[in-house]
Order: C-alpha cells, then sequence, then structure tokens
C-alpha cells in the first residue's frame, strides 16, 4: 500500500523523482503537479490584472481570484471577507503591527507603560516587528521565557495585565516542532484582559494540523502558502470583521481605494482595502490548488508525518553523541532540531548535500531562542507526507558519514 502510495506521489510530485532525500519542508513544502499546472495555464489563458478590467479574462481572472479566496477561508473555517493576501507571513505581521499602530493610541495612561507579550521562541517574524514597534511608541516589550527543564514556554498570561496591548506567539515552533495549545493559551489571556489583541503565527502548524479560526478565538492568524504546497509569494492573513474594518491600512496605491481627492482618500471595503497594488493572483489561484490537494487527505498525511517522525526519532537517539532537543512527552510536530558533539551544523549539512540529503543548518530565524538554548545554530529535519523511511536512513548513513570524515566518535 505505502510503494503504491508512493508511486501516486511521484506522479504528482516530479521533483520526487531526483535522486535526493528533501528533509527542509518546514523552510518550504514541494509543490503538486496540480499546483505547477495551474500557474503555467493561468499565465497562458488567464494573464491579466485582476479587479482592473471590464474584459473577458481580466473578469475571469478576479473570479478565480475569489475563488482561491474562498478555499483559504474554507480551510481555517472563515469568512472569505476575512482573508488577506499578502506576499509572505513576514509582510502580513508587518502590515499588522504596522495598522495597529497608525490607529491605536499607546501609552494613553500616565502611571503605567503600555506592553506587548511575545515568546522567546518566536521566528524573528513575529518578534522583531513588535520590538521595534515597542521602541517607537515607548512600550515595554515583555518576553516570555522558554523554560529549558520543560523543553516549554511558561504561560502566556503570566506576562499580561491591564496595559498588556498585543501577545503575539507561534502556534508551533520552526525549530523544535513543539506545538503550543494556542487554545488554552488564548483563554487564560482574554481572563486577564480581554481587550488585549492576540496575533498567532500559524506558518508551521497549518502544515500538520487541522485550524479552525472559531476554536481558537485569536484576532488575527497569519501563514503562508509555500509552507502548504502552494507558490513562493502569497501570504494569508485572517483578521476579524472588526478589526479590519477599524484599522488604517499601511499600504497605499491601487485598487485600495474607493475614492481619492486632491487632500485627501478613502479606503474600499475590506479585504481590498489592504491588498494594494498587483498582488500575485497567478501564485495565489495555483495555491489555492495546493490547498485543496492537502486537504483532501490531511488526516491520512498527517498519520503518516507522525510515524515517520517516531522512526526518524528513534533512528537519531541511536547515534552517539547526538542530542534532540525536545521532543519528549509533549506535543511535537515534525521538525527535529539536534546537535552532534564536535561537529559543526554548517559541516553536517555539506556533508548531508554530498548524499544528495538535504537538512537545514543555522539559527533558523530565531536567535533569542538560540541563545537561551546556549547554541549559535542547529541541524534540523523537518518531514511531509512525500518522504519515506528510505529517507531517513539516508540521512542517518549521511551522519555517520560525516563522522567519519570528520573524525567525530
Amino acid at each position: 500500500m505505502m510503494n503504491d502510495n508512493y508511486k501516486k506521489l511521484k506522479n504528482d510530485f516530479k521533483i520526487l523523482e531526483l535522486d535526493m532525500s528533501y528533509l527542509d519542508n518546514a523552510a518550504t513544502t514541494q509543490k503538486p503537479k496540480i499546483v505547477l499546472d495551474t500557474l503555467r495555464n493561468f499565465y497562458e489563458t488567464t494573464n491579466s490584472n485582476v479587479h482592473r478590467g471590464v474584459y473577458k479574462i481580466s473578469e475571469n481572472a478576479t473570479r478565480l481570484l475569489e475563488d482561491a479566496r474562498k478555499t483559504f477561508a474554507g480551510f481555517i473555517n472563515a469568512g472569505h471577507n476575512n482573508i488577506i493576501f499578502t506576499k509572505s507571513t513576514t509582510e502580513g505581521i508587518n502590515q499588522i503591527a504596522n495598522s495597529l499602530e497608525r490607529t491605536f493610541v499607546f501609552n494613553d495612561n500616565d502611571i503605567d507603560k503600555d506592553n506587548v507579550v511575545v515568546t522567546e521562541i518566536e521566528h524573528h517574524s513575529n518578534f522583531v516587528p513588535w520590538q521595534q514597534l515597542c521602541k517607537r511608541n515607548g512600550l515595554e516589550f515583555r518576553i516570555v521565557p522558554y523554560n529549558l527543564k520543560n523543553n516549554d514556554i511558561d504561560n502566556i498570561s503570566k506576562y499580561v495585565d491591564e496595559n498588556t496591548k498585543i501577545a503575539a506567539f507561534t502556534a508551533m515552533s520552526n525549530v523544535t516542532g513543539l506545538i503550543i495549545d494556542v487554545d488554552e493559551q488564548i483563554k487564560t489571556i482574554r481572563k486577564k484582559n480581554k481587550d488585549t489583541i492576540i496575533i498567532i503565527d500559524a506558518t508551521q502548524y497549518v502544515a500538520h494540523r487541522r485550524l479552525d479560526v472559531k476554536e481558537w478565538d485569536a484576532d488575527f492568524i497569519v501563514f503562508s502558502a509555500h509552507k502548504i504546497y502552494g507558490t513562493t509569494g502569497v501570504g494569508i492573513v485572517y483578521g476579524k470583521s472588526k478589526f479590519l474594518e477599524s484599522l488604517e491600512p499601511f499600504f497605499y496605491g491601487g485598487n485600495m481605494i474607493s475614492r481619492v481627492d486632491t487632500y485627501d482618500s478613502s479606503w474600499a471595503q475590506i479585504p481590498e482595502k489592504f491588498e494594494a497594488g498587483t498582488i500575485d493572483a497567478a501564485g495565489i489561484i495555483a495555491s489555492s490548488e495546493g490547498v485543496k490537494y492537502f486537504q483532501k487527505n490531511m488526516n491520512e498525511y498527517s498519520k503518516l508525518e507522525e510515524n515517520l517522525k517516531k522512526y526518524a526519532l528513534e533512528r537519531l537517539r541511536s547515534i552517539n553523541n547526538l542530542h534532540i532537543i525536545g521532543h519528549d512527552t509533549k506535543n511535537y510536530g515534525p521538525v527535529i532540531s539536534f546537535e552532534i558533539k564536535n561537529i559543526h551544523p554548517h559541516d553536517l549539512a555539506t556533508i548531508c548535500d554530498r548524499h544528495n540529503v538535504y537538512i537545514r543548518a543555522g539559527h533558523h530565524c530565531a536567535q533569542p531562542f538560540m541563545k537561551k538554548l546556549n547554541v549559535t545554530s542547529t541541524s534540523r529535519v523537518s518531514m511531509a507526507f512525500y518522504n519515506t523511511i528510505r529517507d531517513i536512513d539516508n540521512l542517518v548513513d549521511a551522519i555517520n558519514d560525516a563522522k567519519k570524515i570528520l573524525q567525530v566518535k
């Protein structure tokens, strides 16, 4: 059955025909044939600017774009007008941060400073924008620490008070795969301060777990299409209507306006209000096909990934002087960071490359987390449903070869 399934996957993912073990899926996933075909078909048959022309192919392109918006909305159980397209998670979070800054007055309390709460395990995309917002506005920047003993973050609500304006945190670590109990964290935050604006980075999470915006009750949720088998250059922002309607836009230009006068302008309705300029219609439409492909068998894919993660942990733990970060009794996705004594992650990645085994080495855009772990970088393997046991065996062979070459026991 597995062989039959893999044959189908090789037909769907042409890149799998290459002699390689691709284990860097947390960085970006491979694209199924339907995504590539849709992208090509758009440019060959429907290429035009959306929301602009009154001719047939432009109207067709606009319809396809709005159908894609509905697909992404359905993927997370949201209303389609609550979906904003950006070029990435990074741009989406920056857009939220800058729109909040333009809309709300911070530090209007003469007694205590307003504050923003993030966690120590965040990707830079969900750390630096809030850090810089605090610097510009004189807010207190509060960081929820990672507990090395428990391999987990503290309860976020402990750092929330009546002056907490924003709490931003990941649903799943891109370094260790640690899955945060978002629902519980939000509930406890709301008890402390019902007005705190909550932003969730779901970039890694949506590739492995189902997400329902109504269950989480976050104010904003952000992720990227290229992590879920779509194209690069497409980010998705979900926002509650009350915020999308009241927030000032950050980007100005075509499509996002209702009227422009000499000295003043008014904005279009949501979601166009936040989509200034020419957006990547081809990428969005193609990426929606990737979501459909993935969503259709998501439960089965999650099981495959979980079994592969367990096998990878078993094989890696058998290697002398290899230390895995986390992956104890808590809930983790198929992302594993590790260190090998006396082998630099960059050296390991280079030798793995000689074996056509592709892993990630570095700080993973999470330097505060690296600092807490007392390392400058780690090796990281991350799996998708198209990976196989053979990929993990190839990884272990490459690691053992690296130990021989570098004369490490």
